[in-house]
């Protein structure tokens, strides 16, 4: 079972930091349910000590930071769809909760941070715990993994890679192909760009790159 497996790995994590904040898999039925297993790496929580990330998105988190997370799954799952922005604009709690559920979501640090993330120390982050994270990805097992300003940490810091195999999409979308998953170089949901451009453009590359 993937939640128990990742128990384990936050388990053993605590024993050196109780402090951590958890993430990954929200809800395993309705995770391998999807036709695409999408896991998002993030850099960091903004505040708090001790808690369960999965569990609060699971109940539909801040509308702030994860309607557009919501809107990217539904686009992504339904990628053969022309959904118009009139039906994504507003996005109800119920909508979150409904498709977040259906993801996986990693921090490269573990700990709460400042609005502003400090580069050097997420790589920090990912270099010290670097086992870790690549044993979450394991156990999740993503498809698509959408890097939100962490694409850089993912192959040098995490998985050391120094030149990865990038592609670009007609519209100038990096991604790379590794081990039957597809890696995107994409903008923090948060970024100051209208959200209906962070969602087609999105979108757009995953449906060039997955047909």
């Amino acid at each position: 079972m993937m939640i128990e497996k990742q128990k384990e790995l936050f388990d053993e994590w605590k024993i050196d930091n109780p402090d951590i904040i958890t993430y990954g898999i929200v809800n395993e039925d309705e995770y391998k349910k999807a036709p695409v297993r999408i896991l998002y790496l993030l850099k960091e929580v903004n505040g708090g000590k001790a808690w369960d990330l999965c569990n609060y998105i699971s109940n539909g988190g801040r509308q702030q930071t994860w309607d557009n997370k919501a809107r990217w799954t539904r686009g992504i799952l339904s990628i053969n769809l022309e959904i118009p922005w009139i039906e994504l604009e507003s996005i109800t709690n119920q909508q979150r909760i409904e498709l977040l559920n259906k993801i996986c979501v990693v921090n490269v640090k573990k700990t709460s941070g400042r609005h502003t993330s400090n580069y050097s120390e997420l790589q920090s982050a990912a270099r010290d715990t670097r086992e870790q994270l690549i044993r979450q990805f394991q156990i999740s097992n993503p498809q698509v993994i959408i890097c939100c300003g962490t694409s850089s940490i993912y192959f040098e810091d995490i998985f050391e890679v120094a030149e990865p195999n990038w592609e670009m999409t007609s519209r100038g979308i990096y991604f790379v192909r590794e081990n039957g998953r597809i890696v995107i170089s994409y903008s923090h949901p948060e970024a100051r760009v209208k959200d209906s451009l962070l969602y087609y453009g999105l979108i757009d590359a995953v449906k060039e790159i997955m047909w």
